[in-house]
């Protein structure tokens, strides 16, 4: 029984202290006082305790809280600067949808944003060029999309830059019927929305064990991720479909998604807690083992809307701030601020202690180092001498 309450005591005590680990990025000087949209590093977006960013602050030089609200990633905010595409052809077959899109000012392109009623299902869409409507050329071979917004979601479809004329998207769903697209355009100052950042989780490796299964472990991944999109590159020269299942043994994160020959082998999770804990597991079954190639994962890009003066430096923190979100003002006037504003990143990712935060809030005396390393000297101690007295009581019962 001591020895349990010893084990919890451990326990509590380790997520004391994990508890008190905060992360901060910082924020360069801006020219020009105003709103600015912040993007978030993909580390510091880990770290945050709530994927709502509710333990998120900002802070100027003085250590005072900087108002904030949370932008979504979803383009569907930006829609006043909506432009559409003429489409010379909107068509469906079967569970097919095939979009022609006219480049009339033979403008340099690389995405599209697809606006369609929402659907619950798997979609995949590919991508040919033409400057005839006669001859036409493969831009993208298909892919999985994931869409935003409601009640109408838009699909981002990334390509190759190019100046074709005519553009056919070609758009599928794993049900028998197609989707209704209602337009296709650009969006201006779109940039920030709805865009991933390639995560670096280092070298893989892979086993193909004895009990038909295929692991593969990521200990070289540097530092936790939030993922979103996962990519898989595999090489084999016959059909396959195998079941596989992405866990990680600290955060109990969970995904499960089947690999196939005839799909794209791209899948989009929500908020993964990825770390060099994160395994895959492949069901083999009978077959030979699949050779993987790649593994890649992207983080969904977060930002957040603040009031910046000019010349000042800002810190952004996460970690210990508490489970309640903050109330600002700026939350009621989100509709006021234009969503294409200038784009800042943050830089300099790093740890920091609450005891370096002295200058926030005056520790009390049982917060202090000193208190604490106290109490648990004293309190191993007696837990020491707990063991020895329980050790020589069950020598001395030895007949």
């Amino acid at each position: 029984m001591k020895k349990y309450l010893f084990l919890s005591f451990l326990m509590l005590l380790s997520q004391t202290i994990l508890s008190q680990s905060m992360w901060q990025e910082s924020i360069d000087s801006v020219e020009q006082s105003g709103y600015y949209n912040i993007q978030l590093g993909q580390r510091l977006i880990a770290k945050s305790l709530n994927s709502n960013f509710s333990d998120l602050r900002i802070f100027d030089n003085k250590n005072k809280e900087v108002p904030y609200f949370v932008r979504a990633a979803s383009p569907v905010q930006e829609i006043n600067s909506f432009e559409n595409y003429v489409l010379k052809q909107n068509q469906v077959k079967d569970s097919l949808n095939i979009v022609i899109v006219d480049n009339q000012k033979a403008e340099n392109i690389d995405r599209f944003y697809v606006v369609i009623r929402r659907a619950d299902v798997n979609k995949y869409a590919s991508l040919r060029g033409s400057n005839d409507l006669k001859q036409w050329y493969i831009v993208r071979q298909k892919t999985g999309v994931s869409g935003y917004g409601n009640p109408d979601e838009i699909l981002v479809l990334d390509f190759p830059q190019g100046n074709y004329r005519y553009y056919e998207i070609t758009l599928e769903n794993n049900q028998s019927s197609p989707l209704e697209v209602i337009k296709v355009g650009k969006m201006k100052n779109s940039s920030i929305y709805a865009q991933f950042s390639e995560l670096d989780l280092g070298t893989f490796s892979q086993v193909d064990s004895a009990d038909k299964k295929t692991y593969i472990s990521f200990s070289n991944t540097i530092d936790t991720y939030r993922i979103n999109k996962l990519e898989f590159n595999i090489s084999s020269k016959t059909y396959y479909l195998r079941r596989a299942v992405m866990s990680d043994s600290l955060s109990h994160s969970r995904a499960v998604f089947d690999l196939s020959a005839k799909g794209s082998n791209t899948f989009f999770v929500n908020d993964f807690l990825f770390s060099k804990n994160t395994s895959v597991v492949i069901e083999n079954h009978s077959n030979p083992p699949l050779k993987i190639d790649s593994v890649r994962a992207y983080g969904l890009n977060r930002y957040i809307c603040a009031y910046l003066e000019e010349g000042q430096q800002y810190t952004i923190q996460v970690g210990n701030n508490g489970n309640a979100a903050p109330k600002y003002d700026i939350e009621y006037f989100q509709n006021d601020i234009p969503a294409d504003l200038p784009v800042i990143k943050t830089k300099g990712f790093k740890r920091i202690d609450i005891q370096q935060e002295s200058d926030v809030r005056q520790l009390s005396w049982f917060e202090r180092p000193v208190f604490l390393w106290t109490v648990i000297i004293l309190i191993g101690l007696f837990l020491f001498f707990i063991c020895v007295k329980m050790v020589k009581e069950m020598g001395a019962k030895k007949p």
